[in-house]
């Protein structure tokens, strides 16, 4: 029968023998599915290589991206096609450790897939095959492998799926059902067997993986069931028990992880597992560049953090888009120095509460005879220092009267961090060197930004309102851009699909239109995120203002804090000096002019070609224009900012 043909190659192989372009796309369609049901689920098994109980999230996200790059490809694409936009797009949006693996899985398929004789789909021998490439690539990305987590889930999918190869015979041959279902099983196995590892309940990597090896066995036996191909297997909708009907195994997978977590243990219990990330910054970016330099990027990143990932497809010219995911205590050596970077997200992993007393850094220009100690007043103490004056300050930040926020405490049950609660913040520059500072204030840092970056940044935080902060009008522009493209996704995914659209096929297309099929969609809707632009122009007022939201609570009302962003940003004078104006002289007299009496703080940011004795100078001026000395009434602090323009910005307030 169909099995016998398997062995000709000159007759056509049956779509239910083969894994082919418009299954692999309804793979990916519902693993995006299931994935937004399972978001919360997942995220709170997340304890590892960080407890951020983000995974669910960032699994989401990546899968999302694929399943965009798809909605943008003819539906004619065989499967190397279809497999190949899939990946590009997972590795385009790949969010944190866990997205980043299953973006190399991703392209790890899509290799095979374009290795395969007949492009046109994969037989259960090629699939093998796919499952040990994703299997070997996933283990292959992370810089220190750690088992018990998504690279045991993969390794033992593999390890089931050509062991079920290898058991057929000529009776009872392999089938894509076979093996897909075996490798499913494996990767089920290995999860329950990652307990008590000290990662949760369960690895949250390793559970998402399944999930998504779960959802292809489904896939598979959906279109075998369907004898008539991927065109005629069942639409799928965004719907619980829409998902369950038509995904039998992941609903039994779920429902496991879901008993699983309700007698797992929480957060934070326990001995700390090996391999946890101790970093205390996440940066992630993408990167344009070549092999050589990929490589060289990622040993370099050894040496600084951990989690270290750089996943991406080299073309034939050796040049490939990257994604680049690290966690470090110095984001700021984490940045490229060859290549194309952007969209520049950092996130602080350990907030801590920013007006608490810190020890103050070495001064970049040594001791000063007002300031024998060599020191200067970082980020944390001068938040601090406010507090402390805060009944005699004549204005002051919100922030100055914020207390040190208590430790959460942890409930029985393990906790999910509410994409709803709370507004987010997201902090512009063109100043590598504030980054960490501006991290620190719980606010997400984008580096060059541009719409994309700002768009990707607003997504990461999980909040469906968020303050932008930027730096620039080329900026505010993009922030604009950006809120524009979120409400436009939002806005279109509410329109209803055409009533009476029962068939697969004017389901697709109506899902190619922002539209699912038979119901509203939330696609977006759920994701709807409002995005505040503010009137900041400049890093010095970009920092006052995240100061000023650093100590905002989650019950905070979105007016209110872009007044309080709004008050700080305004009640600074800035002086941007470039060129001679920011010979050290210069601006020493710069400073000296602009000081007023009732003038506290004077704030200098040095772009990358300032001179090296611009903040001593500067430093020195306002003492002599007081006739105090630093720390009494006048405070300086200043940062190293390293921006092209301009090239010393001054702010007094």
């Amino acid at each position: 029968m169909a099995q016998s043909q398997g062995h000709r190659p000159a007759t056509p192989v049956s779509g239910t023998h083969v894994l082919q372009g418009p299954a692999v796309r309804r793979w990916i369609a519902l693993a995006e599915i299931v994935a937004d049901q399972t978001r919360d689920l997942v995220d709170v098994l997340n304890v590892f290589p960080v407890p951020d109980a983000d995974t669910g999230t960032n699994v989401l996200l990546t899968l999302r991206s694929a399943s965009d790059a798809l909605h943008r490809l003819g539906r004619a694409a065989d499967a190397a096609q279809v497999a190949r936009a899939a990946a590009d797009g997972a590795v385009r949006g790949a969010r944190g450790n866990s997205g980043l693996l299953v973006s190399q899985a991703l392209a790890a398929f899509a290799d095979v897939c374009a290795d395969a004789p007949d492009p046109s789909g994969l037989r259960p021998v090629e699939l093998v095959h796919a499952y040990e490439a994703m299997a070997d690539t996933t283990w292959a990305a992370v810089s220190r492998p750690v088992a018990g987590t998504l690279l045991s889930v993969a390794r033992d999918a593999a390890t089931a799926a050509r062991s079920a190869l290898e058991e057929a015979t000529a009776s009872s041959p392999a089938t894509l059902s076979l093996i897909a279902s075996a490798a499913a099983f494996g990767a089920q196995e290995s999860v329950v067997e990652t307990a008590g590892l000290g990662h949760g309940p369960v690895d949250a990597g390793g559970a998402a993986f399944m999930l998504l090896l779960t959802c292809l066995s489904d896939t598979i036996d959906a279109v075998r069931d369907s004898g008539g191909g991927p065109d005629e297997a069942p639409e799928l909708r965004q719907g619980h028990e829409d998902a369950d009907e038509h995904a039998p195994y992941t609903a039994v997978a779920r429902q496991m992880l879901t008993d699983l977590a309700e007698g797992g243990v929480p957060h934070s219990v326990g001995p700390e597992p090996l391999g946890m990330s101790t970093g205390e910054f996440e940066v992630m970016y993408l990167l344009e560049a070549t092999a050589v330099q990929a490589g060289q990027l990622r040993r370099d990143l050894e040496l600084v953090g951990d989690s270290v990932g750089v996943v991406g497809t080299p073309d034939a010219l050796g040049v490939g888009l990257y994604q680049v995911h690290v966690h470090t205590d110095t984001p700021r050596a984490a940045l490229p120095h060859v290549g194309r970077a952007r969209q520049i997200c950092i996130h602080h992993l350990h907030p801590t509460a920013l007006v608490a007393p810190t020890d103050e850094p070495p001064s970049p220009w040594g001791a000063l005879d007002s300031d024998p100690t060599g020191h200067v007043v970082s980020f944390e103490r001068l938040a601090a220092r406010r507090a402390e004056r805060k009944a005699k300050s004549v204005r002051m930040h919100p922030s100055q009267a914020a207390a040190p926020r208590p430790a959460p405490v942890e409930s029985p049950r393990l906790a999910v961090r509410s994409r709803q609660s709370g507004v987010g913040v997201i902090a512009c520059t063109r100043a590598p060197g504030l980054i960490e500072q501006l991290a620190r204030s719980d606010a997400a840092v984008v580096l060059d930004p541009d719409r994309e970056g700002i768009a990707r940044a607003a997504a990461d935080l999980g909040s469906s309102q968020v303050i932008v902060l930027p730096c620039d009008a080329a900026c505010t522009e993009a922030a604009h851009d950006a809120a524009r493209f979120l409400a436009a996704r939002s806005a279109v995914s509410t329109v209803r699909a055409p009533a009476g659209t029962r068939n697969a096929g004017a389901a697709r297309e109506a899902a190619r239109a922002g539209m699912q099929a038979g119901a509203p969609s939330e696609r977006y809707a759920a994701e709807g995120i409002q995005l505040l632009v503010c009137d900041t122009d400049d890093e010095a007022r970009v920092l006052a203002a995240t100061v000023a939201l650093a100590g905002r609570s989650e019950e905070a009302e979105l007016a209110e804090l872009a007044r309080r962003a709004w008050s700080a940003a305004a009640g600074l004078r800035t002086i941007a000096l470039n060129g001679v104006q920011a010979d050290a002289d210069a601006v020493a007299h710069a400073v000296a002019s602009a000081l007023r009496p009732s003038d506290e703080l004077l704030t200098v940011i040095t772009g990358r070609n300032a001179g090296r004795d611009v903040g001593a100078l500067a430093a020195s001026a306002a003492v002599g224009a007081r006739g105090h000395v630093v720390g009494e009434d006048v405070e300086v602090a200043v940062h190293a900012g390293g921006q092209e323009h301009p090239d010393v910005l001054i702010a007094i307030e």
